[in-house]
């Protein structure tokens, strides 16, 4: 051994210091242990004073299945998935599991991501990146592994998701509008193409088209605030045809809300009213105020663990979807609704 360096504490250690047996150091540490609440305090004393940590992973993988939770998250750099990913980690905590996050920032990352946390004999996996292939959800049925889609494309089957439903976002996006006396529309979407963010903008032109008036169509590079700030050109080449715009994301709805009033000189709201989806903190901000769509992220945590949890609890269940509620905020990108 290297002078300087010790060796980690064992829970041999512990039990020789506690004047108890390993297996009595084990059930100490374990949720549930049969154990007295004096030697349980005088095991935990002993590891206090020795410096000695559980390796949760080691015991993992000598049971069937760890008290590890896997989380495969992308666009960690956005607010949204920020709060949602923390939501989820802390709901995972308070149930006294652990959660193991993993990012995958595109398509093909999923399943590999998914595969490997085979390895670690996790408890269950919660995916709000790109739903993963159908290969991956049937070998974590056959495993006996619980997984929870969030806001992930329905067309993927035997898992059970919470979802925020795209035809209602697109329709409370258009009914808020509306009740502020808009009747020329437009709608700002990424390019590239996603289950939730497009699905809803779909939604909304959709609804536009169905009660007979018109929607103009504009796509950004990305959903980022770069994205809506960089459709200046388009909105200032069309801004004649629109006098209300839904933006798919709070972020895009920033951009686009500079990009109106810096960029193109239109005042908002009084001739251009925007409404984003997500309610970020930003959102609420003063340089903001943006008037938008809430989804709650923290319940929709609650929901996701709650599923997993009653998965491990009956296996052979069918597999379950529960929606989320959204709720309008309105704030000063639009007049306010008008009141009958």
């Amino acid at each position: 051994m290297v002078d300087g360096m010790r060796k980690p504490p064992t829970s041999f250690d512990v039990a020789r210091l506690a004047g108890v047996s390993r297996s009595t150091v084990s059930r100490a540490f374990t949720d549930g242990g049969k154990i007295s609440t004096d030697v349980r305090k005088k095991v935990h004393e002993a590891a206090e004073q020795l410096g000695y940590h559980v390796n949760y992973l080691a015991r993992g993988l000598q049971t069937r299945h760890s008290n590890l939770v896997g989380i495969v998250a992308s666009r960690l750099d956005t607010p949204i998935r920020a709060v949602q990913v923390k939501a989820i980690a802390q709901e995972i905590i308070g149930h006294g599991m652990r959660p193991m996050l993993l990012t995958a920032e595109s398509a093909d990352d999923v399943g590999p991501l998914l595969n490997s946390m085979f390895s670690y004999n996790v408890a269950g996996m919660l995916v709000t990146s790109d739903t993963p292939p159908s290969a991956i959800i049937e070998e974590c049925n056959r495993l006996g592994v619980p997984v929870v889609l969030i806001n992930r494309d329905p067309v993927i089957e035997g898992a059970d998701r919470v979802q925020m439903d795209p035809e209602e976002a697109g329709r409370l996006a258009f009914e808020m509008l509306h009740a502020c006396r808009v009747r020329r529309f437009a709608v700002l979407s990424p390019r590239t193409r996603t289950y939730t963010v497009s699905g809803r903008a779909d939604a909304f032109a959709d609804h536009c088209r169905r009660e007979g008036m018109p929607v103009v169509r504009i796509l950004a590079e990305n959903q980022s605030y770069f994205g809506g700030r960089g459709a200046a050109a388009e909105i200032a080449a069309t801004i004649d045809s629109f006098e209300g715009l839904f933006c798919a994301t709070d972020l895009l709805a920033m951009g686009a809300l500079d990009a109106a009033r810096l960029d193109c000189g239109v005042a908002v709201p009084e001739r251009l009213q925007i409404v984003g989806f997500d309610d970020i903190e930003q959102a609420g901000w003063g340089a903001y105020q943006l008037s938008t769509i809430r989804q709650d992220v923290v319940r929709q945590a609650r929901i996701a663990v709650e599923l997993m949890l009653a998965r491990i609890e009956e296996p052979a269940r069918p597999p379950m979807v529960r929606f989320q509620t959204l709720t309008k905020v309105f704030r000063h990108t639009t007049t306010g609704p008008v009141r009958p």
